[in-house]
């Protein structure tokens, strides 16, 4: 089987386990469905039939730069998927967070998305298919958050129950597990749209940084642009530490622009990163052919002198 074959029978199961989980949930709490349950339900089905479609495009893709783009993007996806594991159980297992826990997991994220459509481009010179690695990168991360973020609120429901108790109290629902079975439809809906949405976003801007910051490698704007990112990073960082502290009416402005700006510096951290890295690899691989050939020449004395030793052996013979 090759490897668009697994990525994509892997995003196919991956939906139809969404699925089974959301209907296991909503067939145990039937309240749940009702009102504007059922709408949440019938989005989250047709967003996961678009998921498994996806996933069939892959399944018989033919195009070698495409298949290496969504490769790319699902190795990925794995990370983003991993840290949101994490983060998940952190916010269960420990209610009071310091921003810089909150907000790690979600900036790491941003990095790993931004890099997705960095490598596709350096491996396919296109944006369109860094485009492609990041949706891919984006449905891999996001399903496996879904398998684990459903299956975790169904085992330990009491935990969820009471993390949602003044949701629930502002929600004038009765039954507590059917209002927690519907915050899944919600929460699911949402994170089946946005993270597609954002990974594009990110995978371009990505691309588009590593496009140009390997073509004009040499100019001082480049150069001084690997200085001024990590200051942009610092005046996003700051602007969510600051929507962190305020009331939420006044929220949003300071989340979108630390959102823009610390998204475009993470999505700068590979293109810059790289070229630092291939040099210390370089200088690395450069010192192992010099030890290399030493030891080669030494060899090659210590033979020449022993051959040399047996000619004359011969010889006196």
């Amino acid at each position: 089987m090759h490897g668009q074959q697994i990525l994509g029978s892997g995003i196919i199961l991956g939906t139809i386990l969404v699925l089974s989980l959301v209907a296991a949930g909503v067939i145990q709490n039937r309240a749940s469905a009702q009102g504007s349950g059922i709408g949440l339900l019938w989005t989250d089905v047709a967003l996961l039939i678009v998921y498994a479609f996806a996933g069939m495009i892959l399944w018989k893709q033919t195009f070698p730069s495409a298949i290496t783009a969504a490769m790319v993007g699902a190795q990925i996806g794995l990370a983003v998927g991993a840290v949101q594991i994490a983060n998940h159980l952190i916010e269960a297992l420990v209610p009071t967070r310091p921003f810089v826990l909150i907000i790690s997991p979600v900036l790491l994220a941003l990095a790993l998305l931004g890099t997705a459509g960095a490598a596709a481009w350096q491996r396919t010179g296109s944006l369109a298919l860094a485009v492609i690695s990041g949706v891919c990168c984006a449905m891999v991360a996001t399903l496996i958050t879904l398998c684990f973020a459903i299956s975790f609120n169904m085992l330990f429901a009491a935990r969820v129950d009471w993390q949602l108790r003044e949701a629930f109290a502002a929600s004038g629902m009765i039954d507590r597990a059917a209002f927690r079975v519907r915050n899944i439809l919600e929460a699911s809906s949402e994170i089946l749209v946005r993270m597609p949405l954002l990974a594009i976003c990110l995978a371009l801007a990505g691309a588009v940084i590593q496009a140009w910051m390997s073509r004009e490698s040499r100019r001082a704007i480049v150069l001084a642009t690997r200085f001024l990112t990590p200051f942009v990073f610092a005046v996003g960082a700051a602007a969510l530490w600051h929507a962190n502290t305020i009331e939420r009416a006044a929220r949003p402005p300071f989340v979108l622009s630390g959102v823009l700006l610390t998204g475009v510096a993470l999505s700068a951290a590979y293109p810059i990163g790289r070229p630092s890295m291939a040099r210390r690899t370089g200088l690395g691989v450069l010192r192992t052919d010099r030890f290399l050939s030493r030891v080669m020449s030494i060899d090659a004395i210590r033979r020449f002198h022993s051959n040399s030793q047996a000619r004359r052996r011969q010889n006196a013979t």
